[in-house]
């Protein structure tokens, strides 16, 4: 494991709060000159600490105005069906987040789609034939709150 010092944390800082930032502005923020900054970045992304960069879309503006917290209980815990039940939610593209969780539920979803006769299409054709399914609850989300994927550094 990489041990990061705190010219690594302002690296990353800067690369968090703005994914658009050249290395010559993430240089300055971190205190350091454009080559040095730019072979720690490097560094970072070898290592596996920078995982990649994304674009953040806004969905409301693409159509997509209804997000929905599906929690869903599986009819048992093998390792068999849990696989198979993880490789049929990675295909379905309105799928954002799939977490395995401990407590009532074994799967909290978040599912963003146009609106909520896209979410019944997609829960009749496609949800509810998930394998291993034995109970499903969804909420819809009136307001998102705090979205941040941000770490605490």
């Amino acid at each position: 494991m990489h041990t990061i010092d705190e010219t690594d944390i302002r690296i990353l800082r800067a690369m968090q709060n703005d994914g658009s930032l050249t290395v010559t502005e993430i240089a300055e923020r971190a205190g350091l000159s454009q080559s040095p900054c730019s072979r720690r970045i490097a560094m970072l992304q070898e290592k596996g600490i920078i995982r990649g960069k994304r674009t953040i879309l806004d969905a409301g503006q693409l159509g997509f105005h209804t997000l929905i917290i599906l929690r869903i209980k599986l009819q048992g815990h093998e390792s068999a069906l849990l696989a198979q039940f993880k490789a049929a939610v990675r295909t379905i593209p309105e799928i954002q987040i799939a977490l395995l969780v401990l407590g009532d539920f074994d799967f909290y979803l978040r599912i963003v789609v146009r609106d909520i006769q896209h979410y019944q299409t997609l829960l009749q054709e496609r949800l509810v034939v998930l394998p291993g399914v034995r109970e499903m609850h969804s909420s819809v989300i009136l307001e998102v709150v705090k979205d941040s994927a941000a770490l605490p550094i």
